[in-house]
């Protein structure tokens, strides 16, 4: 049974995405989108490598568009001043489980969101899943994960 959920999702992802070579020519790598704070997409090794140079560790969001509450936290949490400062001090990524499944099967995501602290190394710190209350109430949630990493 503890099986069922991973494989599922690994099922549905696959399902869902197509083949890797076709994924990788269809996604623009380090696009960063208007209006957030700058995020890689999609590039795990360029994260790492920035995270490398700077000293900072890395926030990784797992995410799909199709998802509600991954929309919504992009959309109204990570879009809002006070979050953008907070994550300042991490090298942001967000990986699409869709395009990428193999990076979801890696950080062991069941579910998602799943957003993870690493280091430099891709090695997880800590991890959430889900989105907990408000805005106001989540954002303390993120300044404390987020400081296990500095």
């Amino acid at each position: 049974m503890k099986y069922l959920i991973p494989l599922s999702l690994a099922f549905i992802l696959v399902a869902c995405g197509g083949t890797e070579e076709a994924q990788a020519a269809e996604v623009t790598a380090t696009e960063v989108t208007a209006g957030e704070s700058e995020w890689i997409h999609d590039d795990l090794d360029a994260a790492l490598a920035l995270a490398a140079e700077t000293g900072k560790p890395v926030f990784i969001d797992l995410y799909a568009d199709w998802c509600g509450p991954c929309v919504m936290l992009s959309d109204d949490y990570f879009s809002r001043d006070d979050y953008k400062e907070v994550l300042s001090q991490c090298i942001l990524i967000k990986i699409n489980v869709d395009n990428y499944p193999q990076l979801a099967q890696r950080y062991r995501a069941q579910s998602i969101p799943t957003l993870i602290l690493a280091d430099a190394n891709g090695n997880e710190i800590d991890r959430i899943t889900g989105v907990g209350g408000s805005p106001e109430d989540f954002l303390p949630v993120i300044s404390a994960f987020i400081s296990q990493g500095l």
